[in-house]
């Protein structure tokens, strides 16, 4: 290698990835500014603007507006890396989220995280609602330390024609020749489609609320990029995931306040616990699944200590719904110390243990092993 080459690769590297420890500067974290029509769907994405290994986060974000409503929140990475739980307390969002190897972040030309707000029918087109980070949002490496970070908050504005709503099934594995329905609003026989990395072999309109795709390629369609664009020029871009209908509602309040950020990954079965200490009154542990498949999924649940089973329940998971319920919820007290759960599934669904305080109403994600 001459050395001309070498310092080039040198001073590219050091551009972007840092030296010794840290970047060479603050890492810009920001909100996308989108377009939604009245009573349409606008994903907002958490963007960044050089790759980062990231380890753990907390990213506090919220609007100030009664127009808009939360309807879903997904955490994109196409390993499976990542997991995490979101607070929605009215226009407040407080996410929490890990990534066990570090590899959330990596890849720059996809979100970290997207949030599907609906505007409200009678918002006012042209209105544009700021939504921003709280100063307080966060992250580290992937070896424990804080990130310096620069926030840029996005902008919803009401106006435009198309909007996507939602994909179905959103998640999951899908076989080429399979069909996709992509909902949403102004879609019409000029409306054209991109669908990457999974492409669409052909797609209908079937009316201005639906567009059915015939896949082109196999493949996980979570995380696959969804655009519409009409004829004015008005576009909506979707990252596909699976936003699966609440199903067995929770009875602790912080919980049901509680979006489960799943990873892609599924299981047809996994534990959680050891609990080494008594639980908390004011703390709750709780389980979260969600099933992608096409069918229902057969649940089974047992609580061991030690070698000895002292709890067990069962029900069945509807396709393209989830559940979280905290332990005291499925068998009937906390968790004793020992104790562990055993979860196992007669389809592989997605699993996440959720630990909450209901002081401070923070919610944080555990790994179902």
């Amino acid at each position: 290698m001459n050395m001309f080459r070498f310092l080039f690769l040198f001073l590219f590297t050091t551009l972007v990835f840092g030296s010794g420890g840290g970047t060479a500067g603050p890492l810009t974290v920001r909100i996308s500014s989108e377009t939604a029509p009245p009573n349409g769907v606008a994903q907002m994405k958490l963007l960044l603007t050089a790759p980062k290994p990231i380890s753990t986060g907390f990213a506090d974000m919220g609007f100030d507006s009664s127009s808009i409503d939360i309807l879903g929140i997904a955490l994109f990475n196409n390993t499976g890396d990542v997991s995490g739980a979101a607070v929605v307390t009215g226009n407040q969002i407080k996410a929490r989220f890990t990534s066990p190897n570090a590899t959330f972040g990596t890849t720059i030309d996809y979100p970290l995280l997207g949030i599907a707000m609906h505007v409200n029918p009678n918002a006012l087109p042209g209105a544009q609602i700021p939504v921003s980070f709280d100063v307080s949002s966060w992250l580290l490496d992937a070896t424990g330390a804080n990130v310096p970070i620069e926030l840029k908050p996005g902008t919803l504005t009401v106006g435009g024609s198309i909007s996507i709503t939602n994909v179905l099934p959103g998640g999951g594995f899908v076989q080429a020749g399979s069909t996709v329905r992509i909902l949403g609003q102004g879609f019409s026989k000029n409306t054209k489609l991109r669908m990457d990395p999974l492409g669409a072999g052909s797609f209908q309109v079937v009316s201005p609320n639906e567009i059915r795709v015939t896949m082109k390629d196999s493949g996980v369609l979570d995380g696959n990029l969804v655009q519409v664009v009409n004829p004015d020029n008005s576009a909506s871009t979707y990252y596909s995931y699976m936003r699966g209908v609440p199903a067995w509602p929770t009875s602790t309040p912080l919980l049901a306040e509680t979006v489960p950020l799943f990873s892609i990954s599924t299981s047809t079965s996994g534990s959680l616990g050891v609990w080494t200490s008594p639980v908390d009154t004011n703390s709750f542990t709780a389980l979260a699944l969600q099933n992608p498949n096409s069918s229902d999924v057969q649940i089974t649940l047992q609580e061991f200590q030690g070698s000895a089973q002292i709890g067990g329940t069962q029900f069945v998971l509807q396709s393209g719904t989830r559940v979280a319920r905290t332990v005291a919820e499925l068998f009937g007290s906390n968790p004793p110390v020992g104790s562990v759960i055993r979860v196992s599934a007669s389809a592989p669904v997605q699993m996440l243990g959720l630990t909450g305080n209901n002081s401070t109403g923070a919610v944080m994600p555990v790994k179902v092993f």
